[in-house]
């Protein structure tokens, strides 16, 4: 069985409507998927008719649009809704691919089309959850200023009997402050319970689709693996774009397993932990989920910043400086993390800073910055400058509370224009001499 025949068969084997097209747009060959796809019998049925022509009419502008694309030398890549092989309307991501000779002439056109609609379902279902998580986040706070405006009104009625009623009036004080700390835990509580509904359902959701999108990418692997094994029968050019392909799935392999890992639920674990290698090791999983317009980079180290935390913690604080720096740069910026180290002796010390030696990470942006009043609240459990649905007020609040357990603590330097740097500093961990 020669190469071509190969190919033939992997093209089968492809759960992907796979065509081979002329440069007219012609049908030249097409696999049993794209045959599915397109509702014919076979290859035959579909050979020298024009491939838009099995494609609804309010997608054909696309379609021809991508052809031209194609015809240019230029692949070009679309989504559309369109009937399914069991008739059911379904959305298709289609890319459109020109075969260049050796002369560098497009001498065809290969067009892939992928059904996509669990992914789009998939996505709408979290849109669904977040949802309905925020409204019952609306219904919470609600809520809470009703509970508000009741104690403003006990406070007012208590206030215009102090003179006559001194005894009751202590009484009645002592019970508003103890249904004050209860109204005030029950909604910590309550909140608390819902955001982790709300990041399990998110996280058994990303670690499902991270999932199946690696197991989708280690058979892409093994395709272009068996492809390597054989050199002699590809020309130079295959080889170089098949080495290329390698690649990038080994990377998008190596991104899919660290937002399963991500995603996955871990309980705090004190234990030796090298801050350096913690921050390193997730960078190219921070750089993915900030996007292509934010300039993220991490400066190199000068050597181990061993300290005494949780490892998955960290990680999570990072992610939401980092996040948090992104959205100060309002999507556009530079981001710069740095490493270093402090000592603090005992003219710094304080209650908020013990004395003693500690390693540091900075996360420094040039976005927007923060006045003196924001920079006070910073910390504070659901405080948020962002708008109504857009934060939650809990990631700074949890960043510094891994730092304080394990006995550090954040400093903030910033104003309004000159973007911001938080540094977060834990204790050294002493190790012993091999000497």
């Amino acid at each position: 069985m020669n190469d071509l025949e190969h190919y033939r068969q992997l093209a089968e084997f492809s759960v992907d409507g796979i065509q081979q097209l002329d440069t007219g747009g012609l049908v030249v060959r097409i696999n049993r998927s794209g045959c599915d796809a397109l509702g014919v019998a076979d290859s035959e049925a579909a050979r020298g008719k024009p491939w838009v022509a099995f494609w609804p009419k309010d997608v054909r502008v696309e379609i021809e649009a991508a052809l031209d694309i194609a015809r240019g030398g230029q692949a070009a890549q679309f989504t559309c809704m369109a009937p399914g092989p069991d008739g059911e309307e379904c959305w298709w991501l289609v890319n459109v691919h020109p075969f260049v000779d050796a002369d560098g002439r497009v001498d065809g056109l290969a067009a892939i089309s992928r059904d996509v609609t669990e992914d789009v379902q998939a996505t709408e279902a979290l849109d669904a959850i977040r949802e309905r998580l925020q409204n019952r986040l609306s219904i919470s706070q609600s809520e809470g200023e009703t509970i508000a405006a009741r104690n403003h009104k006990l406070a007012r009625q208590l206030a215009s009997v102090r003179l006559s009623q001194q005894q009751v009036i202590n009484r009645e004080l002592s019970l508003k402050v103890r249904l004050g700390v209860a109204s005030a835990a029950q909604a910590v509580a309550e909140h608390a319970a819902r955001q982790a509904q709300k990041n399990e359902a998110i996280g058994q959701l990303v670690a499902g689709i991270s999932h199946d999108f690696n197991n989708m990418l280690q058979i892409a692997i093994v395709a272009l693996s068996t492809i390597q094994d054989d050199p002699h029968n590809l020309t130079e050019t295959q080889r170089r774009l098949v080495g290329y392909s390698m690649d990038g799935v080994n990377h998008a392999s190596v991104v899919a397993k660290r937002l399963l890992a991500f995603a996955r639920v871990h309980r705090y674990k004190t234990e030796e932990v090298d801050l350096t290698a913690i921050i390193g090791g997730i960078g190219d999983f921070v750089r993915h989920s900030l996007g292509a317009t934010i300039d993220f980079s991490i400066d190199p180290s000068g050597g181990a910043s061993p300290t005494l935390s949780d490892k998955h913690s960290i990680e999570q604080a990072f992610m939401n400086l980092c996040i948090n720096a992104r959205d100060a740069c309002n999507g556009q910026g530079a981001i710069r993390v740095h490493f270093g180290q402090m000592l603090i002796d005992g003219e710094q010390a304080s209650t908020q800073r013990a004395a003693g030696d500690y390693v540091t990470v900075s996360v420094a942006d040039n976005g927007a910055g923060m006045s003196e009043e924001t920079r006070e609240r910073l910390f504070e459990p659901y405080f948020t400058t962002k708008d109504e649905g857009i934060g939650t007020g809990l990631g700074l609040a949890q960043v510094y509370g891994v730092v304080r357990h394990a006995g550090g603590f954040v400093d903030v330097e910033s104003a309004l224009g000159q973007g911001s740097t938080v540094t977060l500093a834990f204790p050294r961990l002493k190790l012993p001499s091999l000497h």
